[in-house]
C-alpha cells in the first residue's frame, strides 16, 4: 500500500523537485519540506536572469504545492498550510537541516553537497 508521504513525493519529483523530507515537529504536526533547484548567484551580478529564475521556480514550487495539499486533505487532514518561496513568516532553514538537505555554512545559508546553496526550500504542514 502506497503512503501519504510515497505520493507527496511521487507529485514532487513531477514538479522538480531535487530534495524531499518528512519531519514531524511538535503536537502531531507534521512537514513535508521540498527544495527546488535555483541559481544563488547574487542578483546584482545577473539581476534579469536571477529574477527570472526566481520567479519561475516559485511558480513550479507553487504548482507542487497546491498539488500536495490536495492530496494531504484527501487523507483526511484538516488542518493543512503551505510556506512557499516568498514566506515571509517562519524560517524553513533549520527544518532543511533536520529533514538533511545539507549542513549551516558560515553565510547563516543551508549548503548541500551536491547541490550547493543553489536552491529554494517549500513546506505543507499537516495535523
Amino acid at each position: 500500500m502506497i503512503s501519504l508521504v510515497d505520493e507527496a513525493y511521487k507529485i514532487a519529483d513531477s514538479n522538480n523537485v531535487i530534495l524531499k523530507g518528512n519531519i514531524k515537529i511538535s503536537n502531531n504536526t507534521n512537514c513535508l519540506i521540498f527544495a527546488h533547484y535555483c541559481d544563488s548567484t547574487l542578483f546584482y551580478k545577473k539581476f534579469f536572469k536571477i529574477s527570472k529564475d526566481v520567479l519561475k521556480v516559485n511558480n513550479i514550487a507553487n504548482k507542487n504545492l497546491k498539488e500536495i495539499k490536495k492530496l494531504v486533505k484527501s487523507y483526511g487532514y484538516k488542518k493543512v498550510w503551505a510556506k512557499g518561496v516568498f514566506s515571509f513568516y517562519g524560517d524553513l532553514r533549520p527544518l532543511a537541516v533536520e529533514a538533511g538537505f545539507g549542513k549551516w555554512s558560515d553565510s547563516g545559508i543551508i549548503e548541500n553537497k551536491k547541490y550547493g546553496t543553489n536552491f529554494m526550500i517549500t513546506a505543507v504542514f499537516y495535523k
